[in-house]
């Protein structure tokens, strides 16, 4: 129980700290918009980094919203699919952070590309058409990112939240030896 409950409190500061991160870091390019070589140089040293913190974060985030997902269905007595349009607020926010994970995981080549610039010029030849492709699937990453954020918000001021006895259940379940 406790590691759970660990988990939980913890995934909670993660959500609020990719939404700030996705946040900043997609106003710090727009604000910054300067020409292709400007940014190729300027942000090769940050890509991987910000890449590795948004990967780790983004699956986190999603492991934790599947988890509060799953504590919201065993409230309820319908079947998978009645329980997802019961709590819609739920199921979106798993869609969020899932679409996020993914926009992430295909934004991993060109972040690649991004930090190894100073290595190897002949990779950014067609600069532009990669960095406002990148541009564009980072805003819509942050966008899934804060989205998420906020409805999870949402989920905890106006939804079902888990409590000690449902997290307690579930796992004296899991925890309960197997009988054939």
């Amino acid at each position: 129980y406790s590691l759970q409950n660990w988990f939980f409190v913890f995934s909670l500061f993660i959500h609020g700290l990719l939404a700030g991160f996705a946040a900043w870091q997609t106003l710090q390019i727009y604000i910054e918009n300067k020409s292709n070589v400007d940014f190729l140089t300027e942000y090769k040293s940050l890509a991987w980094p910000a890449a590795s913190a948004y990967f780790v974060c983004t699956a986190i985030c999603t492991v934790s919203s599947l988890d509060i997902l799953e504590v919201a269905l065993s409230h309820s007595k319908d079947d998978i699919l009645g329980g997802l349009i019961r709590y819609p607020t739920h199921t979106l926010t798993v869609s969020f952070y899932v679409l996020a994970l993914i926009l992430t995981c295909g934004l991993a080549s060109i972040d690649d590309k991004l930090s190894l610039y100073s290595l190897d010029n002949t990779l950014w030849e067609d600069a532009a058409s990669d960095i406002q492709m990148w541009k564009i699937i980072n805003t819509l990453r942050m966008f899934f990112s804060v989205l998420g954020f906020l409805l999870l918000c949402y989920c905890f001021l106006f939804s079902v939240r888990p409590t000690k006895k449902v997290v307690h259940n579930n796992t004296q379940i899991i925890s309960t030896p197997f009988r054939s």
